[in-house]
């Protein structure tokens, strides 16, 4: 997370109420000397800001502060985006209209070239079902797995981990992440395999010691990456691999 989006998110936190300088930092995975700096940022930037150093010390937003901001990251969007489309693949939800007219100004708030991003990597986000026997072999995550996804998702990393597939079979794999297929609750990284130089499919509660590695020097487009998956692959997803959130 980068300072301008960690010191949104801060503001974020004491607009909801006073709170402890370590129940910030910790909430934000940083230093209380980090926190105490991005507080005087945002108080350079206008926002009054009451901290008590020392143990345990407070930290709250004065009610009259200068409205905070609005800064949206494109994975923050692609997260909203995500949301939506569960919404709209499960009929007849609450608030589902609600949320995409969310979305829709969240999208107008980014730059073009965010709103470029953001397209792109929506294209590679594909939505189906899972079946209910399907459901019922849900297997434990690995607790790391979801933040080194993310950041090898949109970031173009590779991600390294180790993998037992359907037949108890165990072996190590580095691919790049070309697409997320979610079925929920269950999801599905659509990678090329780096050390095959083929495109492969891993479902996510058989992926273990996740991480990520360098920057990708090229990335295969979705649609090649789709275009040579296996027909038996491809007949897995009864034609979702064609059904993007966008």
């Amino acid at each position: 997370m980068n300072s301008t989006a960690r010191r949104d998110r801060l503001l974020n936190l004491l607009h909801r109420g006073a709170t402890t300088v370590p129940a910030v930092a910790a909430k934000l995975q940083v230093s209380e000397r980090t926190l105490y700096r991005d507080i005087a940022a945002l108080r350079d930037a206008g926002h009054e800001i009451q901290a008590t150093p020392g143990p345990g010390g407070g930290v709250r937003v004065a009610t009259d502060s200068r409205p905070r901001p609005v800064h949206f990251e494109v994975a923050e969007i692609v997260g909203l985006a995500l949301s939506v489309a569960i919404l709209q693949a499960s009929p007849h939800l609450p608030f589902a209209k609600s949320a995409e007219a969310a979305l829709d100004r969240a999208c107008r708030a980014l730059s073009a070239d965010r709103q470029r991003a953001m397209q792109k990597l929506q294209r590679r986000i594909l939505i189906g079902r899972a079946s209910e026997r399907t459901k019922l072999t849900l297997g434990q995550v690995d607790d790391s797995l979801l933040s080194v996804f993310e950041r090898c998702f949109t970031g173009a990393l590779a991600m390294h981990f180790d993998y037992v597939d359907r037949a108890g079979a165990h072996s190590s794999r580095r691919i790049e992440c070309a697409a997320l297929v979610l079925h929920a609750p269950l999801w599905y990284v659509l990678a090329w395999d780096l050390d095959k130089d083929a495109p492969r499919t891993f479902r996510m509660d058989r992926i273990a010691g996740p991480t990520c590695g360098a920057a990708l020097a090229l990335t295969h487009p979705l649609a090649q990456v789709t275009a040579k998956t296996s027909p038996e692959g491809q007949a897995a997803y009864r034609g979702w691999l064609g059904t993007p959130i966008a």
